[in-house]
């Protein structure tokens, strides 16, 4: 049985698959070096967890504290399909979607391009 933390985290999710398929877009954070913003994972302190978000201003907003050099940038839909999803796989990395005040939902690459496919 789902408890309300479960439900909230899976309708979150859904949201942001909605804005992801309309739009075509996901967007993550790049440093100036070219690195990304990611964090580890709540649940497991060996996973890191790449963060995505829904629309550019959800990203650019976290672009404070350690992420104040960073910018928003876009990657296409079927980008993440192709190219980054197999490589975070590869890697080991999950991904965490709108990542606000310290939490998000965190899944598998693979498990969001089911989520964003159905």
């Amino acid at each position: 049985m789902n408890n309300s933390n479960d439900i909230e985290i899976e309708s979150q999710l859904d949201s942001f698959c909605e804005q992801v398929r309309e739009q075509q877009t996901l967007w993550l954070l790049s440093a100036p070096d070219g690195g990304v913003a990611s964090v580890t994972s709540a649940y497991d302190d060996n996973k890191d967890v790449l963060l995505l978000w829904h629309s550019e201003a959800l990203a650019q907003k976290q672009c404070v504290n350690e992420w104040q050099d960073y910018t928003a940038i876009d990657i296409s839909l079927s980008e993440y399909f192709d190219e980054l999803a197999p490589a975070l796989h590869d890697d080991g990395v999950w991904v965490g979607v709108n990542w606000a005040e310290g939490a998000c939902s965190e899944l598998s690459a693979q498990s969001l391009v089911n989520a964003l496919t159905d």
